[in-house]
């Protein structure tokens, strides 16, 4: 059994301080930790916290872990942020969850992002109310949704959500019906 963590790294403005957001799906793609935010306090033992909780739920299983930070390449960023980014590679490493291509280098925007909410919404998932919305980043983090792989990761939470492993005809004709409806 594999689970899937994701962890995203907010900033908030200069006046408060940044916040670390994460969950932890399962392999039908339950909720085993909700959505958290995490004000951050101690860069270090807050992310040695979330990883050590990641593991504990996760029992060992199988734990994948995906992230969001910064992209080096790209001029100036917080220093805040440059930390995190050196931190979550040298704790995941430690701990022998470091993947190739665990960190996601762009979210989803505009019409993407759009599509992807609207699916999620539809699945159940609450992404639309007020104070939410960060869902949709961690769910994007946590399947590794790139502007090409939008259809593909919608179509593998549908499966996931009534239980499909195998698609038919019948099953390919309610997913294209499902997708249209978001277009």
């Amino acid at each position: 059994m594999t689970y899937r963590a994701a962890i995203r790294w907010v900033t908030r403005g200069t006046q408060k301080p940044p916040v670390i957001q994460y969950m932890l799906l399962d392999k039908d793609l339950e909720y085993i930790i909700y959505p958290k935010e995490l004000v951050v306090s101690d860069l270090k033992s807050n992310l040695k916290s979330i990883l050590e909780e990641l593991e504990t739920r996760s029992q060992s299983d199988g734990l994948e872990v995906y992230y969001k930070s910064i992209n080096k390449g790209h001029g100036k960023h917080r220093w805040d942020s440059g930390q995190f980014h050196k931190w979550i590679k040298k704790l995941l490493a430690k701990k022998k969850l470091l993947i190739t291509n665990s960190r996601l280098a762009f979210l989803l925007k505009k019409d993407q992002l759009r599509l992807f909410k609207d699916a999620l919404s539809l699945l159940d998932i609450d992404c639309k109310t007020r104070g939410n919305a960060y869902i949709t980043h961690l769910w994007a983090i946590a399947l590794k949704v790139t502007r090409s792989r939008v259809e593909i990761v919608i179509k593998q939470i549908w499966k996931a959500r009534f239980s499909i492993s195998r698609m038919n005809p019948i099953h390919e004709r309610n997913f294209q019906e499902f997708y249209a409806h978001l277009l």
